[in-house]
């Protein structure tokens, strides 16, 4: 594929590793859309913003879905890998802006960043399968994918509302920066 180095389209460890990192990518996208919701009121005590707690969440449900369209587009000019490793980085330094926010209105910004760099990641991750796997066997890995996304959606509220009780709501964006880069190496 162009996106891809022929070797690795071959190659089955490649192929192997490259899926690790697209599963990591949709682990990210799909648990950020669901781990926050639990810690909306510990968030809300810790910045003294209790008038618009539901954009935390909204401001990152709006902005991921919109730019899905634009980054398939921009990945046919510039390749899947490249804008990938973008919409990494930015959901990277996102969450790292996330953890380190001190008002409402900046975690509120911050989130929409993140929403920026998570439709990335949900769409290009599905792409990415196009370019690495063959035809016949893209269900069984588009159904992975699927798996993840489903153990996202029930174990996002679970995970979001235990680190906000034992821990601090940041961690739910710390947390990012370490997957995110071993996604990127994968």
């Amino acid at each position: 594929t162009a996106s891809l180095p022929q070797a690795a389209v071959h190659d089955h460890a490649s192929i192997m590793r490259v899926i690790g990192g697209i599963v990591l990518c949709i682990l990210l996208a799909a648990l950020d859309q669901t781990v926050v919701i639990p810690a909306v009121p510990a968030i809300a005590n810790d910045l003294n913003g209790f008038g618009h707690l539901s954009w935390i969440v909204t401001a990152y449900l709006i902005v991921s879905p919109v730019t899905t369209p634009l980054y398939g587009k921009l990945s046919d000019s510039f390749g899947r890998r490249r804008l990938l490793m973008v919409a990494i980085s930015l959901f990277i330094l996102a969450s790292v802006a996330c953890a380190l926010a001190q008002t409402l209105p900046q975690l509120i910004l911050f989130r929409a960043l993140q929403g920026l760099g998570g439709g990335g990641l949900m769409s290009l991750a599905q792409a990415a399968i196009a370019d690495v796997v063959a035809p016949r066997e893209r269900g069984r890995y588009q159904g992975y994918l699927a798996t993840v996304w489903a153990i996202s959606s029930i174990a996002g509220p679970l995970v979001g509302g235990w680190v906000s009780d034992h821990m601090s709501w940041r961690w739910l964006f710390w947390i990012n920066v370490p997957l995110g880069l071993l996604a990127m190496t994968m």
